[in-house]
Order: structure tokens, then sequence, then C-alpha cells
């Protein structure tokens, strides 16, 4: 009997840490889509809607630069490319 109660409480603490698992895996999913909607914009239409960013740095292997933002309560870093598109775009926080 000790047996089978060690067994089902082990199997519900397994069956809880899966759920807390994929919840955060939604989470981070859902932080993804806003920032993936930036990947082919202009640099421009990316500050007419965040501002200016708190930190740009030039990339000197590809020419373009490293955008730091934080809008909204969130961090976030784009990487443009030469011709001032984002390349690739990052919530951080």
């Amino acid at each position: 009997m000790t047996r089978a109660i060690v067994s089902a409480v082990l199997a519900i603490g397994l069956i809880g840490m899966m759920a807390g698992c994929a919840a955060e895996q939604a989470e981070q999913d859902e932080h993804r889509k806003p920032v993936a909607q930036w990947i082919g914009k202009d640099r421009v239409q990316l500050a007419d809607a965040m501002g200016q960013p708190i930190e740009a740095y030039p990339i000197r292997e590809t020419g373009g630069e490293m955008l730091f933002y934080s809008h909204g309560g969130h961090h976030y870093v784009f990487e443009t490319g030469p011709d001032g598109l984002i390349d690739s775009a990052v919530q951080t926080r």
C-alpha cells in the first residue's frame, strides 16, 4: 500500500512539473511572435513605433547595427543589415 501511495505522489509531482514546463514554453513562444514581426522591416519603422534605441553599436563584420530598446516594460535587441533592414530580433526580458 505504501509503495502505491509513493508512486501516486511521484506521478502527480511529475505531471505538475510537465505542466509547468509546457506553460513556460507557451509563454516564450508568445513573446517571440511580436518580435518576429519586425524582421525585414526598416529601422526607421522601428524607431517610429518604439522611439530611439537606448544603445546602438555598429557591427563591423556586417556593416549593420545592434540596437537595444526598452519599450512597454520589455527589453529587446535588434540587429540590422547594412541596408537598415532588421535581420534578427530578440526579446530579452
